[in-house]
């Protein structure tokens, strides 16, 4: 309970502090940006992988850029944009059904060789959200670019929008999952030679891929990747690599932007106040009540009742099936502040998880069921002996 106490504070705060700071905040949506980042270090690689239909990685690897693709929308119904993907896997001549490739490479190791120890261009510019003429909003890129050598003609950009976390409609979940890719070709590959040019992501575009970010501000990532090789050069290696969040309005807010009038606070205070109030009463009248098993042949499971600041009843106990309480139970009373220990045998033990049910009713408060859900004997009293005594706490309702 206490930890929901800021949340609370916070929702109320802000209720006052939303109708001025919105207001500068759509209308700072035209120009609202961010710099472009610096570059990614050299030797760091661009990890992509292709999910399979359960949503499972192929690989993880730490301390590289990771992206995810998904595949499987016309097998599996999902809501989540295949055709990128689908793409995707045609240019790095994929086949199978889940594979993880490095700098485009399907071996770390040739990957890993092909890495340049210098950066061979630069990349200056910011990322911009605005409203273009289908009234959603594109993503402007307005850039300047300078090769520091001559770079193959093959060499191109790859705008990489990514989710930080996606959960399609069917419960599946993905982190840094591709939404969309868009390839870019128009600028010189000369070195010493200057591009200025706004790459745009059209609104339709995101659309398309599920982005939306009047409904779902936060949450997203954008990539710059730069693969080709020098003049000269045949193989795909990665030149270079950008990666930041994508910007959102609040980036555009300033300080002035949240002072509301004093008696708006003043109220949210005094709301947040009782509201406070109560749940510390809340707090210090709830019951801790942890169990562990203590035999595993008969099964008895022993419980430890700590009572708040008000007396509190255990009006019954039950299981789920198929585990079966051996006996009745006896209705168990405790005092404010007081504790009390008591047992429960079951007819049998059970390779299932044991789910148990307590009648709890608390002075002031009112009456619950209290769930538990506790590992089979045998597997909790074996993890005892393998590592330490370990209690399950039941929490509060």
């Amino acid at each position: 309970m206490r930890l929901m106490i800021g949340p609370l504070l916070a929702m109320f705060l802000l209720a006052g502090c939303l109708p001025y700071s919105t207001g500068a905040a759509d209308e700072a949506l035209q120009t609202v940006s961010s710099t472009l980042p610096q570059p990614e270090p050299q030797d760091r690689l661009l990890i992509e992988s292709f999910l399979n239909q359960d949503a499972d990685l192929p690989v993880s690897v730490e301390g590289e850029h990771h992206l995810t693709w998904w595949s499987w929308s016309d097998q599996t119904g999902s809501n989540w944009p295949d055709d990128d993907a689908k793409a995707r896997k045609g240019q790095l001549g994929i086949e199978t059904e889940a594979m993880t490739v490095y700098n485009e490479q399907q071996d770390m190791a040739v990957a890993e060789a092909l890495q340049l120890e210098q950066s061979v261009l630069e990349l200056q510019g910011s990322i911009q959200l605005v409203y273009d003429d289908e009234g959603g909003i594109a993503i402007h890129l307005p850039v300047e670019l300078t090769p520091r050598v001559n770079l193959s003609d093959d060499t191109v950009l790859s705008i990489f929008i990514t989710e930080d976390r996606a959960v399609d409609h069917h419960g599946r979940v993905a982190h840094h999952l591709v939404r969309d890719m868009m390839p870019q070709v128009g600028f010189s590959v000369e070195a010493k030679n200057t591009t200025e040019t706004t790459w745009i992501v059209p609104s339709t575009h995101l659309e398309a891929a599920g982005v939306n970010f009047d409904e779902e501000p936060h949450g997203w990532h954008i990539t710059l990747a730069f693969f080709g090789d020098l003049e000269g050069g045949e193989e795909s290696r990665l030149l270079a690599l950008y990666t930041t969040p994508v910007p959102t309005s609040w980036d555009g807010t300033t300080i002035g932007d949240f002072f509301v009038p004093a008696f708006l606070l003043v109220l949210c205070l005094v709301i947040a106040s009782g509201a406070v109030m109560g749940s510390f009463k809340r707090e210090k009248g709830m019951p801790r009540i942890d169990a562990q098993w203590t035999s595993q042949d008969p099964p008895v499971l022993q419980f430890r009742v700590v009572a708040g600041t008000q007396p509190l009843s255990l009006n019954g106990c039950s299981a789920a099936e198929p585990w079966s309480i051996r006996g009745g139970f006896k209705r168990v009373k405790i005092s404010a502040g007081h504790k009390r220990e008591f047992a429960i045998r079951f007819k049998r033990s059970e390779s299932s998880d044991c789910h148990v049910s307590l009648n709890v009713e608390v002075e002031e408060l009112g009456s619950w069921t209290q769930y538990l859900r506790l590992p089979s004997a045998e597997e909790a009293l074996r993890s005892v002996q393998i590592n330490t005594e370990k209690a399950t706490d039941g929490g509060e309702a």
